[in-house]
This record gives structure tokens, C-alpha cells and sequence, in this order.
């Protein structure tokens, strides 16, 4: 269906999302918020006891996944795998430590089909693994990228700010903006009243929390966490994504007194979650257990859809096809992921098995999740544990491993997965890979000067 009928069809249904109407122009306009290291649990529309006015909002009048999976428990990957709509072994934006590859050059990205189709596409991003580098903002006619480790962040009202600014130049085609807030991620470092809300009762507050005040407890040290330390931790992360839900409150406000939000579907989402020793250790990137790939994920769209909760499993490979269709363009035979409307609108209820592949640190690891079940497989030679099993309907918080007690599920969830890869390896084989950069501090200089000669400099 074409860009101009398909939104004819949606401006005349009953909007969830509404705003003024719009003087200037009634071009369809999708917005993705991409919140980097945001755990679905600490959303109150999730269950947080902590509030999150602006994106419950957007919930209750939108729809909210309960089964959204990332493609990987890290950064690069997963968000590789949202701007392509494909698995990580395809795209092949993975890596190890600081030393990473970018998404092949034989890889189209969403922006570069839609900019090619005729939509206005904006991009702001932050921080050193989203990085135009990396090959993650291919396409996208106007970045705004800061580049910047865990200390030296733009916040999130600084990128709203700038995004708000270049959304006001409305040329009146359709558009596509990517909106990245890196605030949740390490250092945790809560501005002003956010702040007080994670330090009050401390003794001796520490700001920011860095990851070795954090993560100083591990597993293999004499000592346990304590309650007290893994609450303080939590608190300081919370009341960053307190801080950057406000900011998407004021972005939506902004769009609808602009007149804008009547025609905007606003997508928040994560790339992937964190880890507060769930499963023995900290942060993220490590291994494929829900905390780090079970993502939020709330849509509010202008189309006609009613407020509810879907359960149906999704993946966030599958949030590309769905902006090709809010926007009428036609999707490439490229994606692997499906638009997400016909299961907004309740028309389709089939879940769609997800596959996880790969960890920043520590062994590789690949898993499998489909509508009860998820495998894990440790490729490490020798592993510890080379399989895990989880029954997630029935153990969400993944705690008993059913690999042995359930072998004939292992052996079926364990051929499928080794065959997904190996149609992955086929179709990857034609593929030319990324040059590897080292994305390490130490030579930030020269990443500088690389992103300066493509016209990212003065942190622009």
C-alpha cells in the first residue's frame, strides 16, 4: 500500500494518541525512543513501585508488549538488529570488549530504504558502541551523535532539546527519528532532585556510581552483596530513568502543542535491560537471561488500536517492518522481522520465536526463546554449564534449569536454534564483513578525527 492511502486509511480512524489537529502539513511521523540499558521492571506500567508518569501514559493509551525480545544483551547487536530488521549473524555488528565490527556494508539499514523512498529520517544519538562508525546511522540525512564514554554523557534533556528542535523543521514529507537516551547506562549520575531521591538515608553518597563502586561484590569474592548495597545501586539507577522518563513527557507535551501528535506514533523502547544480581552478577553484556533481553516496549499510535496489554512474543527485529508500514513504504525482502500492527489491531496472535546471539564478555553465547521456553548454549569448549534450560511461563526469573530434566525439549529447542544459525551463516556468506575497530578510550583521539571527517565533530 502506498505511503499516501495507508495514512489516509489511518487519519480517519479513531485516534488513542490525539493531539490538535495540525495546520501545517498531515505527513505521518514515527518517533523511536530508544532508551539505552532500560529494564522493563523499573517502568511502573511494569510493575515499578517507582513512578513513571510520562511512559505509563503512553501505555494506557497506546499498547504495552509484555514479550518483547532483543536480539542480544548488549548494545551494538541489538540496536544493529532494530535498524535493519535482521539477526546479528547477518548483519554482523558484534564484537568483543572495545574491539567491534560494523554492520556490513552489504546490509541495508531501515533509514537508507526509507531516505531513498522519500522520508525525512533524524538521528540522535549518544555514547561510543551507537556510533555512526559502527554503521548504525547509515541513511539517516541529518545525526545528531555525541561521542562519549559512560562519564561524559549528553543527557537526555540536551538530546530531546536538539531533537525537538530539528523536528520544528517540518518539510512536510513523512519522517522517521531515532531518538537514543544513553542515561540509564553506567555512571549512574541522577541530576539535581533525582539525585536526592537514590542519596536520601545515605551516610556518604557517591556521585556518579561508576562500575567498579557497583560492582565491587561479585561472584568468587569472599564477601556477598549486601541488601543494603544492591538497593543503593538501584536506587541511583532508578532515578536515572525517572529523569529520562520526564524527558519523554516533555517530548510528547512539546509534539502536542506543536499540533504534531495527532499524526506521531511514539515507540519506547530499550536495546536491552541490566542486571542487579539476578542471576550472581552486575550490569549487562555478560550473558542472555531475561533481565538483559526481555525489553519494554509501548507503542501509541494514531491508527486505530485500543489500550491494552499484549502478550503474544515479540521481537525488537521486528520494530523496522513496523515503521515501513506506519509510514506506506513497502518493506524489503531484506527483513526478517514482521510489522507489529496486524497484533496491535489483534489480528494476529502467532508468537514469533526469537533468537539472542552473542555477549560482549566472556564466552559466546546463543539462545533461543519461543511462546514457553528459552535455550541457552555457553560455545565455550569445557563450559560449566554448555546448556540451560528455562520454562519462562512458569519461571519467569529463570531460577530452574530443565536441561536434563527435560531432554527431549533440549534436543527440539536446541536442532532449531543450530538451524536458524545455520541459515544465518548461509545467507551471511555473501556478505561482506566490517572493517574491526577498537572503540577503546585510549584511542579516542583517532576516533575523533574519523568522526570529524564525516562531519560529527564538536560533539555534534
Amino acid at each position: 500500500m502506498r505511503r499516501a492511502s495507508l495514512w489516509l486509511l489511518i487519519a480517519s480512524l479513531p485516534l488513542v494518541c490525539g493531539g490538535c489537529p495540525r495546520p501545517h502539513g498531515d505527513a505521518p511521523m514515527v518517533v523511536l525512543v530508544l532508551v539505552d540499558t532500560l529494564r522493563r521492571d523499573s517502568l511502573s506500567c511494569y510493575g515499578s513501585p517507582r513512578p513513571t508518569p510520562a511512559i505509563d501514559a503512553l501505555a494506557a493509551r497506546g499498547a504495552r508488549f509484555e514479550q518483547a525480545v532483543s536480539s542480544a544483551g548488549w548494545t551494538l547487536p541489538s540496536v544493529a538488529s532494530i535498524l535493519t530488521g535482521v539477526a546479528p549473524a547477518v548483519h554482523q555488528a558484534r564484537g568483543k570488549n572495545t574491539r567491534l565490527t560494523p554492520i556490513s556494508p552489504d546490509v541495508p539499514t531501515g533509514a537508507e530504504l526509507l531516505a531513498k523512498a522519500g522520508v525525512r529520517t533524524l538521528a540522535f544519538t549518544n555514547a561510543a558502541f551507537v556510533n555512526p562508525l559502527l554503521g548504525l546511522t547509515r541513511g539517516f540525512e541529518f545525526e545528531s551523535h555525541h561521542h562519549a564514554y559512560n562519564h561524559e554523557m549528553r543527557r537526555a534533556d540536551a538530546t530531546v532539546d536538539a531533537a525537538l528542535a530539528k523536528l520544528a523543521e517540518d518539510d512536510g514529507r513523512a519522517t522517521f527519528c531515532l531518538v537514543h537516551l544513553f542515561d540509564p547506562h553506567l555512571d549512574y549520575d541522577p541530576p539535581g532532585e533525582y539525585a536526592q531521591r537514590y542519596t536520601q538515608g545515605l551516610a556518604n553518597p557517591k556521585r556518579p556510581l561508576r562500575w567498579e563502586d557497583c560492582s565491587k561484590v561479585l561472584p568468587g569474592q569472599s564477601e556477598t552483596v549486601t541488601p543494603e548495597h544492591a538497593a543503593m545501586v538501584r536506587s541511583a539507577y532508578d532515578a536515572e530513568v525517572a529523569f529520562v522518563d520526564a524527558q519523554i513527557g516533555r517530548l510528547v507535551a512539546e509534539l502536542e502543542r506543536r499540533g504534531d501528535l495527532a499524526r506521531t506514533t511514539i515507540v519506547v523502547t530499550a536495546d536491552h535491560g541490566e542486571e542487579f544480581w539476578d542471576h550472581g552478577a552486575f550490569e549487562h553484556g555478560h550473558s542472555l537471561y531475561d533481565e538483559l533481553v526481555r525489553v519494554p516496549l509501548v507503542v501509541c499510535t494514531p491508527a486505530s488500536i485500543a489500550a491494552h496489554s499484549i502478550d503474544v512474543p515479540v521481537r525488537s527485529l521486528d520494530l523496522m517492518p513496523t515503521v515501513f508500514e506506519l509510514l506506506g513504504v513497502p518493506p524489503p525482502a531484506s527483513f526478517e522481522g514482521r510489522s507489529l500492527l496486524a497484533v496491535l489491531r489483534g489480528e494476529d496472535r502467532a508468537p514469533r520465536t526469537a533468537v539472542i546471539d552473542g555477549t560482549l564478555y566472556g564466552h559466546d553465547k546463543v539462545a533461543l526463546r519461543n511462546e514457553r521456553y528459552k535455550l541457552i548454549l555457553d560455545r565455550a569448549p569445557g563450559a560449566d554449564r554448555p546448556v540451560e534450560l528455562y520454562d519462562w511461563v512458569a519461571d519467569p526469573r529463570e531460577r530452574t534449569d530443565l536441561s536434563r530434566g527435560r531432554p527431549e525439549v533440549t534436543s527440539e529447542l536446541r536442532t532449531d536454534l543450530e538451524s536458524r544459525l545455520a541459515a544465518y551463516a548461509q545467507q551471511a556468506k555473501s556478505l561482506r564483513p566490517g572493517a574491526l575497530l577498537d572503540l577503546s578510550p585510549q584511542n579516542q583521539s583517532e576516533i575523533l578525527k574519523q568522526l570529524d571527517a564525516l562531519g560529527y565533530g564538536g560533539g555534534n
